[in-house]
């Protein structure tokens, strides 16, 4: 698990907050499957909550959650989560540190996953491009991997990367190879390293490498 909760909190001149991004690692699958309904889950009640407690708009961003699900489903464990999600919030809005802002810097590549070889008869080729794209100001970094990557991968990313503040997102530009876990991952069994996974091993230090060295490149230069 990661149980990181980051807030990135926008005000205005006169410190009143206008927006706030909330960053948490966890499927969006509270009701899932008995509510058939469209519905914002979890992250709709905990955006909703957080805008009531803190002030402004709340978004929700989300992280590497490809193996973390909700512990109880439900509505009033969905309830309990936008509750707690709020109080968090609050302290983090209380001993919150200004960061020092810059230009906004964008940066991206396109890396190869291989796939694996039931894979390769399903879609007739060996590998599929997929995106990494990083927005950046100041020591704040969002660096964004395709389809549903596992913890591990945006702990690693977390913990090289050269911004002091940096959020790994998932979900983000495109499918990828869905389900993606570190090295050794698939030899655990399960759906998501089974069925539910295209690429091989390989696919999670392909994209970790990859997310580096975007924030390396967006990185001052010392």
């Amino acid at each position: 698990m990661d149980r990181t909760f980051s807030l990135v909190s926008f005000r205005d001149g006169a410190g009143k907050p206008v927006a706030s991004l909330f960053h948490v690692a966890c499927h969006a699958v509270s009701i899932y499957p008995s509510n058939p309904a469209i519905s914002g889950d979890w992250p709709g009640a905990a955006a909703r909550t957080i805008a009531n407690a803190l002030g402004g708009e709340a978004l929700f961003l989300q992280g590497c959650c490809g193996d973390i699900n909700p512990w109880r489903r439900g509505a009033g464990p969905v309830a309990e989560m936008a509750e707690g999600m709020a109080k968090k919030a609050q302290i983090v809005a209380r001993y919150s540190t200004k960061l020092a802002t810059s230009a906004l810097r964008i940066g991206r590549t396109t890396v190869k996953l291989p796939l694996t070889s039931e894979a390769k008869k399903r879609t007739g080729t060996d590998t599929v491009e997929a995106e990494i794209q990083a927005i950046v100001c100041g020591p704040l970094a969002l660096i964004g991997l395709p389809g549903e990557p596992m913890t591990e991968l945006g702990l690693a990313i977390r913990e090289k990367s050269p911004f002091p503040q940096t959020l790994v997102l998932g979900y983000s530009n495109g499918n990828g190879v869905h389900y993606v876990g570190a090295p050794g991952e698939k030899a655990r069994g399960g759906y998501e390293a089974g069925t539910g996974g295209a690429g091989t091993d390989e696919c999670g230090t392909i994209l970790v490498e990859g997310a580096l060295r975007v924030l390396a490149e967006l990185a001052p230069k010392r």
